[in-house]
């Protein structure tokens, strides 16, 4: 019987899922164009920064991408250019506001930025909870 997983190493699993998926999706660009890889990669990120806030024990008070950068510094210091990719994604879209309501379509170019911040923050939320890489 398997262990039931804690909170944070739920949130681990599921990062790691969409973190996958948007490394398979460059290997397919005619179905994973640059905005469906963003939000999968914003998916991934939240998942890994969930699992670092809930392995310490904090709620976070909400889910963009600034909110979560803002609360992460507060107790990890977050080098600036990957602080700056992190707020990017919030810079694209915003959701949260039937005042003003606005979805920016990334572009290819926008890819790699996508990746790379996945693959970072991939790195702290590893570091930060302690688990191993599992590349399965």
């Amino acid at each position: 019987m398997e262990r039931q997983k804690e909170g944070w190493e739920q949130f681990l699993e599921d990062g790691r899922g969409f973190h996958r998926t948007v490394l398979g999706g460059l290997k397919r660009p005619e179905v994973f164009t640059p905005e469906i890889i963003q939000n999968v990669a914003a998916m991934g990120i939240e998942k890994y920064l969930m699992a670092v806030f809930t392995r310490r024990g904090i709620l976070p008070r909400n889910h963009t991408m600034g909110d979560l950068t803002a609360e992460l510094k507060t107790f990890i210091p977050l080098p600036e250019d990957l602080e700056a990719s992190l707020l990017y994604f919030d810079s694209l879209q915003n959701i949260c506001s039937f005042d003003d309501f606005r979805i920016t379509k990334p572009s290819a170019g926008d890819v790699g930025r996508f990746v790379e911040a996945i693959n970072r923050v991939a790195l702290l939320a590893e570091t930060e909870t302690g688990a191993a890489r599992n590349n399965s």
